[in-house]
């Protein structure tokens, strides 16, 4: 097939008819610079480790939210998984550099939602970024944010708060 054709090493910016002019040159320079970006893109992956899971009942459910304004009330994105005792752990791909806050609960009896008892307190397990806590409430996005660059391995342990007994000796 190619007999009367010497082998030639192909190089890279050679074309199809063996000249590279700049003109042609610039696209695929171009193209690579795209594709280095997107590649590098690849590399935002945010994972969240969640520990202190009392049981393997429902599901853990992970949001992450992008801004003040949305935290606690629209996700950026958000996960779920069967629960594990003890951890586990999510991941999200291609989180674009900024501030963040993660919430979690472990959905025992999957509804969906934490669930309260009539005191206001979580009968279900949750936790913050930072593993930033309120006295009486949800904590503000101020005290969960933490900033986000490329790869980043966050850990958050789950409360679970348990209710007051009284002792046979109190009243």
């Amino acid at each position: 097939m190619y007999k009367n054709q010497p082998f030639k090493k192909m190089h890279f910016f050679q074309t199809c008819k063996g000249k590279v002019t700049s003109q042609k040159a610039v696209p695929l320079a171009a193209f690579l610079a795209i594709f280095i970006s997107i590649a590098a893109n690849g590399q935002h992956e945010l994972v969240v480790e969640v520990s202190n899971i009392k049981n393997q009942e429902g599901n853990v459910a992970v949001a992450l939210y992008n801004t003040e304004n949305g935290f606690m009330k629209s996700p950026f994105q958000g996960k779920s998984l069967k629960a594990a005792k003890g951890s586990v752990e999510f991941v999200f791909q291609d989180v674009p550099a900024g501030t963040y806050a993660v919430s979690v609960m472990h959905d025992a009896n999957e509804n969906g939602k934490l669930d309260y008892r009539t005191s206001g307190i979580p009968k279900e397990g949750f936790g913050f970024s930072n593993n930033a806590l309120s006295k009486l409430g949800i904590p503000k996005f101020e005290k969960a944010k933490f900033e986000f660059t490329t790869k980043t391995k966050i850990q958050i342990a789950l409360r679970y708060i348990e209710p007051h007994r009284k002792k046979e000796s109190e009243p």
